[in-house]
């Protein structure tokens, strides 16, 4: 592996940017600074105190207001030293996953970089599923009561041959909750109100006539589609943004896959399997003595 491709390995900047700030606060840290029962508050620190203080309110601290932040900050760091000296940090499941989440903020920004036409286009082409506009449709519904309807087909053929005829539609039919009539409607939102077996049919109706019946879990419907705009997929141009942040996202899980494998290999892991599944038998059997019980 040549050095050019061994920098683009997240996990070697990872350990880069470690090394980097364990020898920054080497040198920054004075000769002691390191001792347990020592606490250092540097201008740096007192500057962001300060700083953190003027963003809230607005406003400088005054000396006694900056006196008790950098007694609060002083706390802080006796209440953290003394809980790690009385290991409070172990097995906190908190605790872990705040570090985890730490880490993994750490090992997506290694992700950060230029994003090129040429990559985006490329995970366009890879992904075009994700990106492709739905099907939509403006279209009007009569509706059919089927509990109303002895023999609802052939009162939808009856009342198809009125309507092409010229027969007022908004009087047609049975009374619902549903609109009547509806704009260009993406297929996903036409599903939402009627069902995914009605909009997939209602999508590939032509514009024209009135037809029907086409079903859904409320009953019979008739259709007339007056306009249908096909799925597409568009232009990079055109979503760019979208892309860049699709892109991204998949980037950072990626890289941050990759990395835990790599830590992954660095450690033994053993499962005790059979505990596992005594535990799992054992909620189990509670659930189950729990719904007899019930």
């Amino acid at each position: 592996m040549n050095i050019k491709h061994l920098w683009r390995e997240p996990l070697v900047h990872f350990l880069f940017i470690g090394a980097a700030l364990f020898l920054l606060y080497g040198l920054g840290s004075k000769p002691g600074s390191e001792a347990p029962n020592r606490i250092v508050v540097t201008n740096g620190q007192v500057e962001r105190l300060a700083a953190n203080f003027k963003r809230t309110w607005m406003r400088p601290p005054s000396e006694q207001e900056l006196s008790g932040l950098v007694e609060n900050h002083v706390r802080e760091e006796v209440f953290y030293r003394e809980a790690l000296a009385m290991g409070l940090d172990q097995n906190d499941p908190l605790v872990r996953r705040r570090m985890r989440m730490k880490l993994e903020f750490i090992l997506e920004d290694l992700t950060a970089g230029v994003v090129t036409d040429e990559l985006l286009t490329t995970f366009l082409q890879q992904h075009p599923d994700k990106f492709r506009t739905e099907a939509q449709v403006s279209f009007q519904q009569v509706y059919l009561n089927p509990d109303k309807r002895r023999d609802l087909a052939s009162d939808a053929k009856q009342l198809l041959a009125r309507l092409n005829a010229g027969a007022a539609p908004e009087s047609a039919g049975d009374s619902t909750l549903l609109a009547f009539d509806y704009g260009l409607t993406t297929q996903s939102e036409i599903a939402r109100a009627f069902g995914e077996r009605f909009a997939e049919d209602v999508v590939k109706l032509p514009p024209g006539d009135w037809t029907g019946p086409v079903y859904s879990p409320y009953g019979g419907h008739l259709l007339k589609v007056s306009e249908r705009v096909e799925a597409r997929q568009p232009a990079l141009a055109e979503i760019r943004k979208l892309v860049e942040r699709e892109y991204l996202a998949q980037r950072r899980k990626e890289q941050k896959n990759l990395a835990y494998q790599k830590l992954r290999q660095g450690y033994q892991v053993i499962i005790e399997s059979s505990s596992i599944a005594q535990v799992l038998i054992d909620e189990t059997l509670a659930a189950v003595r729990a719904d007899e019980a019930n």
